[in-house]
């Protein structure tokens, strides 16, 4: 919500370079109120227009990642030329929620793209998930339950042109620890009941 595709790009672009291929962005589509009206909103955008602009953002983001082929830059000091030319690309996107011209001002890092981090629970997510993730975090309470969001995600692929393997589903693992299992119910309970609700309280 606060940053355009192209200020994306750059910077998880630039970062990448810098770290020798170490950077990667977690896709988030922002949610509540309160951040709404920190970002020159007065109400959060509804479910459904959250994950469409997110699904266009991610697209433009990876656009502008493919402005240069590799092998672009020449840096040729006795020539004086900079870049081949033929191997630049203008990405032209005119969209629903987005305009950008291009192309991006960095180079492409030796992987091309950053890593793509997506936590899809929900349908939408699980979608976007598919589209364009290339590691997708998951909190399933049981086995069944993460053998089934597996299935669902990769069966997802090929509706994008991706094969099943390309994102990597990554499963958080939340452990109570306790001598007894009992003793792990009561350390677990306990944490429970500490937890308060989420609050953004606002004034006048």
């Amino acid at each position: 919500m606060s940053d355009e595709p192209y200020h994306v790009a750059r910077t998880f672009a630039s970062l990448d370079l810098i770290s020798h291929g170490r950077a990667g962005w977690n896709v988030v589509t922002s949610w509540s109120e309160a951040e709404a009206l920190n970002f020159n909103r007065d109400h959060q955008l509804d479910y459904a227009t959250r994950y469409e602009r997110a699904g266009e953002f991610v697209d433009v983001v990876k656009g502008l990642w493919d402005s240069w082929d590799a092998d672009a830059f020449l840096y040729d000091k006795m020539s004086g030329q900079f870049y081949d030319e033929r191997k630049l690309h203008v990405l032209h996107h005119q969209g629903k929620y987005f305009s950008v011209r291009g192309p991006l001002n960095v180079a492409p890092a030796l992987q091309r793209h950053p890593v793509i981090v997506q936590a899809g629970a929900s349908p939408d997510g699980r979608e976007l998930a598919a589209a364009t993730a290339d590691v997708v975090y998951c909190l399933p309470d049981t086995l069944e339950a993460a053998r089934a969001y597996y299935v669902d995600v990769k069966g997802r692929m090929a509706t994008y042109g991706r094969e099943p393997d390309d994102p990597k589903i990554l499963p958080g693992l939340r452990p109570t620890v306790g001598l007894t299992t009992a003793e792990a119910h009561v350390k677990f309970n306990t944490l429970q009941a500490l937890l308060h609700p989420q609050r953004f309280p606002v004034t006048s």
